[in-house]
């Protein structure tokens, strides 16, 4: 009979484990490796609660704008001061941003129902609410990921910051099944289409969105929604990929630019799109196709990485 107990007892137990184990985790956001890379866990992580938010170098407005974090994306919390919160981002750029611009409920990326990662490839979408999806509100950009419970007839329903729930119609989007975890590969070609996208976009020193965006920035988040990632920072931008010549030179490579022809720094990053042609972000035009027939381009290549 105590035999008997003991093993009834050690069952409960495990199942009681087990069970707390599952519970633990769907406390951990759905792209849990890349989480625990970054060190973000249930008790540090939140949610960026509006479109673009700017993330600066220091809590001050007034400070350089380091990159731009985008609706629903999750961050570590380092640290607060004031009205102000230092996070950390997956890519692992440190900065600080306008606390009320975050949200600690996290259960738009941790619930366990969610079952696709919707990911925004048009230049913006809109993220609906109400009884009949009716209601619009907000406007998304480029790159952002939401993450989807049910699938209808012409969308996607999606879970959203401080607990609130919406729709998203499936033109513009793609899903990704969380299981996944990672965006498909797609090809130079993609990422060309995707870059070309932004023509006409203003130049914004750590933009990455179609609201504004500079050449690091229009580089990175167009490679990351065709399923490439590298770095937001342009000196580790240059050592991505494989190094290539320029007669060895695709579309779809990166032209890293001096700032001058002496070539001792990387200053400046475009995608060749063939022909001789390529687009980057330029501070007084804005997101322009360039010709490498202009020495002032051609004179001033550092070098070219091939990430497709």
């Amino acid at each position: 009979m105590r035999k008997h107990l003991i093993i009834y007892i050690f069952a409960v137990t495990t199942a009681i484990i087990l069970t707390l184990a599952g519970c633990g985790n769907r406390d951990i956001p759905v792209t849990k490796n890349e989480q625990y890379v970054s060190g973000i866990t249930w008790d540090n992580a939140a949610i960026i609660n509006d479109a673009v938010v700017d993330v600066f170098s220091r809590n001050d407005i007034l400070s350089t704008r380091i990159t731009q974090a985008l609706f629903n994306q999750i961050v570590k919390i380092v640290s607060q001061e004031g009205s102000w919160t230092r996070i950390m981002l997956l890519d692992g750029t440190t900065g600080w941003v306008k606390t009320k611009y975050i949200s600690r409920d996290t259960s738009c990326v941790t619930d366990g129902s969610i079952n696709n990662k919707i990911v925004v490839t048009a230049k913006t979408v809109y993220v609906y609410i109400g009884t009949d999806n009716d209601i619009k509100y907000k406007q998304v950009v480029l790159g952002t990921e939401l993450y989807s419970v049910s699938k209808t007839k012409t969308g996607y329903d999606v879970l959203l910051p401080n607990n609130k729930k919406g729709w998203v119609e499936d033109g513009g989007v793609i899903a990704v099944p969380v299981s996944q975890n990672s965006i498909p590969k797609t090809s130079a070609q993609g990422f060309i289409q995707t870059v070309s996208k932004f023509e006409g976009t203003i130049y914004i020193i750590g933009g990455v969105s179609r609201w504004g965006i500079d050449s690091p920035g229009l580089c990175y988040i167009s490679s990351r929604i065709n399923g490439v990632e590298i770095p937001r920072n342009i000196k580790e931008m240059a050592k991505t990929g494989t190094g290539v010549t320029l007669d060895e030179m695709k579309p779809g490579d990166l032209l890293m630019f001096s700032t001058d022809n002496v070539k001792k720094d990387v200053s400046g990053v475009g995608v060749y799109k063939g022909n001789n042609e390529f687009i980057h972000s330029s501070p007084s035009r804005g997101v322009v196709t360039d010709s490498l027939e202009d020495s002032y381009y051609k004179n001033r290549i550092v070098d070219i990485r091939r990430i497709f």
